[in-house]
């Protein structure tokens, strides 16, 4: 029997303009009923899920930053966290700079702001849809153009660098001249977002360490992705499903694809899930 649920968010779970569906704290809180945990598995910072989590009522751990940060939302508790120290954050910075060719967008994921250093297009989009979804936690951002001296007059900690840019090229020339001068981990989560954080931190490792804090099995869990920085979950768990608008790569290593995030396939495949457990409890 499944004991758990987990699930990237862009893509997978949320649809297109970043909703999800208006039957999901209903799912959720049948899922509570079961002691079915749900737990998100993101690479944004989970102040940037904040919304969704409050709007669902979940209680459950939240693995954000790719796995290098895992924080109950509700109960502000940490129970990892694995940052990067302030020497990689600044060569990492200064390795962009030097190596930008002026599309790259820069961004420091903490767990109490995500930092900038110009207005960039993913702060708009992340405005954008905070107004359409009405979103009651709006995510904290600070846009200075010295990231570096911002994050240290705050006393913050840096999970997770996002570099952006539709030249998926320099993107990956600027992590090989980084990966020169300091072992950190770097993936695509899509075409045109590279992350970057520390060396073991993955969404795999955060699962392991969230089986640990609740005494899961990994194999008694059912994960949902769409991105490069979802394989390594999807290979660990019992069952690794992704949607049909995942790319082929991923398709290809998940054990079901089903239908579309614009159909809220993840949510109705765990509302079937319910059902049929439900119908054989009943025989």
């Amino acid at each position: 029997m499944t004991k758990w649920f987990v699930t990237d968010m862009d893509g997978t779970f949320l649809d297109d303009d970043k909703k999800i569906s208006p039957h999901s704290k209903s799912v959720i809180k049948r899922l509570k009923d079961k002691g079915i945990k749900f737990i998100i598995a993101t690479g944004r910072a989970d102040i940037a899920v904040k919304n969704y989590y409050n709007e669902m009522g979940l209680e459950d751990l939240t693995i954000s930053c790719n796995g290098s940060f895992i924080r109950n939302q509700k109960t502000g508790e940490i129970i990892y966290e694995k940052h990067l120290n302030m020497n990689e954050i600044e060569i990492i910075h200064d390795t962009y700079l030097k190596n930008t060719d002026g599309t790259v967008e820069f961004h420091l994921y903490t767990p109490n702001y995500i930092y900038c250093d110009k207005y960039s297009n993913n702060i708009k989009r992340i405005r954008k849809y905070e107004k359409i979804n009405n979103a009651k936690y709006k995510t904290p951002v600070i846009i200075e153009k010295d990231v570096i001296s911002s994050i240290e007059k705050n006393n913050d900690k840096c999970y997770k660098v996002m570099i952006y840019s539709d030249n998926k090229r320099i993107l990956e020339e600027i992590f090989d001249k980084i990966k020169e001068k300091i072992d950190v981990e770097g993936r695509f989560s899509a075409d045109n977002f590279f992350d970057i954080s520390s060396k073991g931190t993955s969404k795999s490792n955060g699962i392991q360490k969230v089986a640990d804090y609740y005494n899961l099995k990994i194999d008694d869990a059912i994960a949902f992705g769409d991105g490069f920085n979802d394989i390594d979950m999807l290979e660990m768990v019992g069952k690794g499903i992704c949607p049909i608008n995942a790319k082929k790569e991923i398709r290809d290593i998940c054990d079901e694809v089903i239908g579309s995030n614009n159909d809220y396939s993840i949510l109705k495949y765990i509302e079937d899930y319910l059902n049929k457990i439900g119908e054989e409890y009943e025989k």
